[in-house]
């Protein structure tokens, strides 16, 4: 009769315990591996592109005040930051002057824009302020904000139509100048 050590019997059922519980577990699974994956997304810019404007329509002097117009191109506003800490878009004119005079400041009237998606996966479009505006004087005036809810997230149009010009009675003649800046800033 052939002697069996106890201690060959304790270490027989333990592998015999783990072999039950790991056939168990993959019973359980049904086999099935699983591999976890990942992707980092690195956050852009927040930009707007510049606008074309065009030169005012020439006026007559004539002792009257007179009104003119110019058309002003549509601009892009791209959140790519991916914070959704939301943006303003200002838009600040220069006085118009020629050397030695200057016309009025607040001589210069912007209509509210239109806004509209450029990308359908970009957030809520930002609002547009009531205008109409004028731009030029000393600060920069809010057109459009987007609020940190994550709306303005993505890609935006703008559409203005067209900047108007009041000239008084006594404007000298000559030819006036002005910048029109538009920027986009962070903040609601």
């Amino acid at each position: 009769m052939k002697k069996i050590s106890l201690k060959n019997m304790k270490r027989s059922r333990r592998i015999g315990i783990l072999a039950g519980v790991f056939f168990a577990a993959t019973a359980l699974l049904g086999g099935t591996a699983y591999a976890a994956t990942s992707v980092t997304l690195t956050g852009g810019t927040l930009a707007v592109t510049t606008p074309t404007v065009a030169n005012f329509a020439a006026v007559t002097l004539d002792g009257t005040a007179h009104t003119t117009s110019a058309a002003v191109g549509t601009f892009t506003v791209y959140d790519s930051r991916g914070t959704g800490v939301g943006w303003n878009v200002t838009v600040q004119a220069s006085q118009f002057t020629m050397t030695g005079h200057t016309l009025a400041m607040n001589s210069i009237s912007l209509p509210a824009p239109t806004v509209a998606k450029i990308d359908a996966t970009s957030g809520a479009t930002p609002t547009i302020v009531t205008g109409p505006y004028l731009i030029d004087n000393a600060s920069a005036v809010k057109i459009a904000t987007a609020a940190a809810d994550g709306t303005g997230m993505g890609s935006y149009t703008f559409t203005p139509t067209n900047l108007t010009l009041s000239i008084p009675a006594n404007a000298y003649a000559g030819t006036y100048t002005s910048t029109v800046t538009v920027s986009v800033v962070t903040g609601p």
